[in-house]
């Protein structure tokens, strides 16, 4: 058997394979989004309006958004609303943006904190006293880089009432105006929700936990129950802290996809994306350094190994075997079908697709770089401080 033949066969049997892991993809995207659940459905259900509702936003440096966020949370629908900004150690121009706002609305309070104790996340912190101003029945936390569409606050409202929600939080729309984020987000994101199913979080059986911090609804008895914000004050991650402590004080969370109603600019420039996704990943996979890798590997294999597998199949099977000719196409056009919807899930365009393996490339160096970080102990800067992280085995 010559060499050419042993290769044709291992690469059959790589693409037979890689076409069977694809329609399994197909199949795990269709029962994930079936039925899809937006936080639209609110749209369609009936409000007490009588509920006030504090909107706390933690603000560290955001004149680049302030404006825009502070104008959308003005003219939202629901009317009973108190709006609380908290600006955490500020040295730009984020309080002089909001005043403006704040005397043209008597709903919006300006707190400033100049200080953090030492084992506090700064955002965690800032949230912290902007709840403990607070005077609704609903908590509602956001960040400053998000713009609400104008029913939000109501459809959120109705959607927890209807679910029997003590959190609701929602996966926003990210922004994909810069070329880094129409390539590389859609397939961040998509490893995020890899280790936290929508589907998996709602079910009322075994339910997996997880919750967004870009939008965090409680109901204030809950909220209290858990002690708020010191129950989850050192975590970098406290959305997902949040869900865990909620539900094992025996409530219930949702997570929503916002499907445009909340969309969010989370990064000005690559390399504060990376670092940001880092702080992300190295949270959700609970600081084990063995799962970054793992998951690393794994959007490598699955953009770049498969993909170039199935185009040397092509080239092979032109002169050697129909069979594995046209197994490798399946294979290839199957992976951009996949990344493609997943692409247009992700509010990208589906003609970037094409880009789709540098995208899985850029997220395996971000894992590769979170797994770097906790092993070498190098600290990760947030929000106008910096920390060192323990890995974990859990």
């Amino acid at each position: 058997m010559s060499l050419l033949d042993i290769t044709a066969q291992i690469l059959g049997i790589i693409v037979a394979s890689t076409v069977i892991f694809w329609i399994g993809f197909v199949i795990r995207i269709v029962r994930m989004t079936k039925g899809k659940p937006t936080i639209r459905e609110g749209l369609s259900l009936e409000v007490d309006g009588d509920s006030l509702v504090s909107l706390i936003i933690p603000a560290h440096n955001e004149e680049r958004v302030i404006d825009r966020c502070a104008e959308a949370l003005r003219n939202q629908s629901y009317q009973h609303l108190e709006i609380i900004f908290v600006l955490d150690r500020c040295t730009d121009s984020t309080f002089d943006i909001l005043s403006r706002h704040a005397n043209e609305d008597d709903r919006i309070t300006i707190i400033e904190n100049d200080s953090c104790p030492d084992d506090w996340a700064g955002k965690c912190n800032a949230a912290r006293l902007g709840s403990e101003s607070a005077h609704g029945d609903w908590l509602l936390f956001t960040d400053a880089d998000t713009k609400f569409d104008q029913d939000l606050v109501r459809c959120a409202i109705a959607s927890a009432v209807k679910r029997g929600a003590s959190l609701l939080s929602l996966l926003s729309s990210l922004t994909t105006e810069n070329f880094f984020e129409k390539i590389v987000q859609p397939v961040a994101s998509t490893f995020l929700v890899r280790l936290y199913p929508v589907d998996r979080v709602n079910r009322k059986e075994n339910p997996r936990p997880f919750a967004n911090g870009q939008f965090l609804l409680f109901k204030r008895d809950a909220y209290e129950s858990i002690r708020g914000h010191h129950a989850v004050h050192e975590a970098l991650l406290e959305d997902i802290a949040f869900a865990r402590a909620i539900h094992n004080d025996g409530n219930r969370v949702q997570i929503l996809f916002a499907d445009g109603m909340l969309s969010v600019s989370m990064y000005a420039n690559y390399q504060a994306f990376k670092e940001g996704w880092k702080r992300i990943y190295i949270e959700a996979c609970h600081r084990n350094v063995k799962r970054l890798k793992e998951s690393a590997m794994i959007s490598l294999v699955m953009n770049v190994v498969l993909p170039l597998a199935a185009i040397a199949g092509i080239f092979i099977g032109q002169a050697h075997s129909p069979v594995l000719l046209w197994t490798s196409i399946a294979s290839l056009v199957l992976y951009f079908v996949n990344v493609g919807w997943l692409y247009k899930l992700n509010h990208a365009s589906p003609l970037l697709l094409f880009f789709a393996p540098f995208g899985g490339i850029a997220v395996a160096g971000i894992l590769f770089g979170a797994a770097h970080m906790l092993t070498h102990r190098i600290p990760i800067k947030w929000g106008g401080r910096s920390y060192i992280l323990e890995p974990t085995n859990k």
